[in-house]
């Protein structure tokens, strides 16, 4: 596998332009974290004394100039001292972990549904692309494409609310149930999680079933298939053995790339369904003005889609050679 320096140069600077974006975002909300947290109606700050919050001033130099900020931030970042956060005064880097497990459970999950059926899909519409079913399943499903993931999730909300009361609609897990990894749990967790998959499967099963129909449709149309059918092998095997073969090959990528986009719709689906994920941390943060959080977020959000993007275009670039 080849890695050029020029891809190593480029990744490298767009990465220090996106961290650069991180530290600025946060300092644009013009609102003190502290005076915010102990606005009337907030306990999170009950804690905090005016030494406690001058410390964190210290801290994390907010009491310097913002160039030395801004030099105190990235060595923050190379060294993996993310900090610690203002409103629930625990270390960034344990939050994010501990949030981390729900937020990439459903973002596994749905990625396998989604290649799954976006591959038996993509290959029946490509086999009976000429009749009705094949062309209003493609009609059907870039329609579906252009629906943004909230309005799927609200969807799908109320229609588990009212038709499927046996599913939870809002958390990850039923309230005040003992957590423990026993069969009761582990089936409380799935069906919490059902809903929040079957929306990401929603959102992003379209893209992949068109990318699918239309590799499969390049295929069947290629010399070697009407050989193969003159040599008197069946269209089953003919699709199977030499079409599905030659068409997946572009899903791998595909797929990689699918994980940075299925993550980032993952935070908008957290949100509609309260799951407790990354999506709903990062919402936590945004409201409590958490500066050290939110940039603990972005920070791990821009690390995952620049490490697929990469991934994937050596993946690619090596399929050429």
């Amino acid at each position: 596998m080849r890695i050029s320096k020029k891809q190593v140069i480029r990744y490298l600077i767009l990465f220090l332009i996106v961290i650069s974006i991180n530290f600025i975002l946060p300092r644009l909300m013009k609102a003190d974290p502290f005076l915010f947290l102990s606005s009337e109606g907030t306990d999170d700050i009950s804690g905090f004394s005016e030494k406690q919050i001058e410390q964190y001033y210290i801290y994390y130099g907010l009491d310097k100039p913002l160039w030395q900020q801004y030099l105190y931030y990235l060595k923050s970042i190379f060294t993996g001292n993310l900090g610690f956060s203002i409103s629930k005064t625990l270390p960034v880097s344990t939050i994010i972990f501990s949030r981390i497990t729900w937020t990439i459970s459903i973002v596994l999950c749905s990625l396998f549904f989604t290649i799954l059926l976006g591959i038996f899909f993509g290959i029946i519409s490509a086999y009976y692309k000429d009749n009705l079913f094949g062309k209003y399943s493609y009609l059907f499903f870039v329609t579906l494409s252009q629906i943004p993931p909230f309005l799927i999730g609200f969807g799908i909300l109320v229609v588990g609310a009212f038709y499927i009361p046996s599913l939870p609609i809002a958390g990850g897990i039923t309230p005040f149930l003992e957590f423990k990894w026993n069969y009761e749990v582990i089936i409380d967790i799935l069906k919490h999680a059902i809903l929040p998959i079957l929306t990401l499967v929603i959102v992003r099963f379209p893209h992949f079933f068109m990318l699918m129909r239309g590799k499969m449709i390049a295929e069947i149309e290629k010399r070697y298939v009407f050989i193969e059918k003159a040599k008197g092998f069946s269209d089953i095997y003919i699709l199977c053995k030499h079409c599905l073969k030659n068409a997946i090959t572009p899903l791998i990528t595909e797929a990689l790339l699918s994980i940075a986009l299925i993550l980032q719709g993952s935070l908008i689906v957290e949100n509609v369904f309260e799951y407790p994920g990354i999506g709903k941390l990062l919402k936590e943060a945004v409201f409590a003005r958490d500066y050290p959080l939110l940039q603990g977020i972005f920070l791990f959000m821009v690390c995952i889609t620049l490490g697929v993007s990469f991934i994937s275009e050596i993946i690619k670039e090596n399929e050429k050679v």
